[in-house]
């Protein structure tokens, strides 16, 4: 039996299982901190999670939970470009119908 992490949105401050959400983290390597997803949840570091919705995405920007969570003040400005191709990378995988070695939908 797999126990699910549970972690909390820095949207909605809704906790949920870290398999419902994104994962943030800093790139260390911008003149000025800047936000990037983390789709495999491996990557070193501090990290933030948002649910998988513009929603939630939008109002952690407009919150300036970024900073809060990276305690730092953080270029969050690409944050709703890196959200958007990781939604047009979903819907393409899921109207395409890929399948990963399991049988399941990637």
């Amino acid at each position: 039996m797999k126990l699910h992490q549970q972690r909390t949105c820095i949207g909605c401050r809704t906790i949920t299982s870290q398999d419902e959400l994104l994962r943030w983290v800093l790139n260390q390597e911008a003149p000025l901190r800047g936000v990037q997803l983390d789709l495999s949840a491996a990557a070193s570091g501090r990290g933030a999670w948002t649910h998988r919705t513009e929603k939630c995405v939008q109002h952690a920007v407009r919150r300036k939970a970024f900073s809060r969570a990276f305690r730092s003040a953080v270029n969050d400005s690409c944050v709703a470009q890196q959200f958007a191709a990781y939604e047009d990378q979903s819907v393409k995988g899921r109207l395409s119908g890929n399948h990963d070695e399991s049988g399941s939908e990637i």
